[in-house]
């Protein structure tokens, strides 16, 4: 906010940067006007109205995942059958929609206006690691009973 460089400033641009990244939208959008800004976008809508505020890009992803499939609801995967799931473009999986309330809090957290109140770097780095573990365990875990 235009004050001398510091650890608190970096974690302020961090913050908003995965803002931006999980969004697909700027601080300077037309959007933002006043006080309304991206931090106060994501802070209002999670965790109910995730969908609204995640790039459709990323819950695309998803969406092709579960488009990849015979008509039968099976595709096959290095020589095995893997059931997939079909789910409507407005509806996640619990373990995605788990993800990326966890990365936009973090986000959140790191843009605190407050620099006292903001989350520092060893425990970001911590948090994403479990974030990160915890949904590809899962989806290993849900790979291989879908392949014995």
């Amino acid at each position: 906010m235009g004050g001398e460089p510091s650890k608190q400033g970096d974690m302020y641009s961090y913050g908003i940067l995965m803002l931006e990244i999980f969004t697909g939208k700027r601080p300077t959008d037309e959007m933002f006007k006043d006080d309304f800004n991206l931090h106060n976008f994501v802070k209002i809508a999670l965790p109910e109205r995730l969908v609204q505020v995640v790039d459709s890009a990323l819950l695309s992803i998803e969406v092709e995942e579960t488009t990849m499939r015979r008509e039968d609801g099976r595709r096959f995967n290095n020589g095995g059958a893997v059931e997939i799931n079909i789910q409507s473009p407005n509806r996640i999986s619990i373990r995605l929609e788990k993800c990326l309330v966890s990365v936009l809090e973090i986000g959140l957290a790191c843009s605190e206006e407050s620099p006292n109140e903001r989350m520092n770097m060893r425990d970001v780095i911590k948090e994403l690691l479990h974030i990160r573990n915890s949904y590809l365990g899962i989806r290993i875990h849900e790979q291989r009973q879908r392949t014995s």
